[in-house]
């Protein structure tokens, strides 16, 4: 099934942070909390007690804003799968969206609204979460099942987004490339060194990347570039 930039742009906002929640967990389950007993990530149950430790450190505002932008993304997940290789992964995380906006909705000490929040833009998990909390709640398998689902929700929303990078974007990404240092690349390109970084950290945030690494990576992957054989 086609699915739009616009449809993309909003799942991969939502697996990205989540992906990183999931590793948060992982790593609380490898400094020795827990592990607890739930194994399914789309069980309501689960995601009720989870909502318990959001609570601890999250305003109700924000979790107002996850029950409403979770509930839309995993509508608008379950009208458009992918007839693709990550269509199960696509499918187990718009269930887990589902479950967790339903977890919070229906708590009855916070306030969600009829109509959408002004602002329901999640952004970044914060740090605060307790996921030493969390790490007893799910088994291990439970939360390297919703990193996996995550990531790979977040890799075919990157490889099939035809955003491209414009012209001086392009001139970067082959410059990062070819091994220039940044310093000497932002001469080359007539900008500043500040100016120059705010056109990559715009462009990592447009290619839905982390780094520079990733965004050369990508960057080849999609054809835009090309790595020369020394460096290759």
């Amino acid at each position: 099934m086609l699915i739009s930039d616009q449809q993309l742009s909003v799942v991969f906002d939502h697996a990205a942070p989540i992906e990183r929640y999931a590793m948060r967990v992982i790593e609380a389950h490898s400094l020795g909390y827990g592990p607890g007993e739930h194994e399914d990530i789309c069980d309501v149950e689960l995601q009720r007690k989870a909502r318990e430790v959001w609570k601890e450190t999250l305003p109700p505002q924000f979790l107002e804003r996850v029950a409403d932008s979770y509930g839309r993304c995993a509508q608008m997940m379950a009208a458009a799968l992918p007839d693709d290789s990550a269509a199960e992964e696509w499918e187990t995380f718009g269930r887990y969206l589902r479950a967790v906006a339903t977890a919070v909705a229906e708590d009855p000490d916070l306030w969600i609204r009829q109509s959408p929040p002004e602002d329901s833009d999640i952004g970044e998990l914060p740090e605060v979460i307790h996921y030493e909390k969390l790490a007893e709640l799910m088994c291990p398998d439970a939360a390297e099942r919703l990193r996996d689902a995550a990531a790979a929700v977040s890799r075919f929303c990157r490889f099939n987004s035809s955003v491209a990078p414009d012209e001086t974007q392009l001139a970067c990404l082959q410059g990062l490339a070819n091994g220039e240092k940044h310093a000497d690349l932002a001469r080359r390109l007539g900008y500043s060194e500040r100016h120059l970084q705010r056109i990559l950290a715009d462009m990592w945030v447009q290619l839905g990347v982390d780094s520079p690494i990733d965004g050369v990576a990508f960057a080849v992957a999609q054809g835009w570039v090309t790595v020369p054989r020394d460096i290759a």
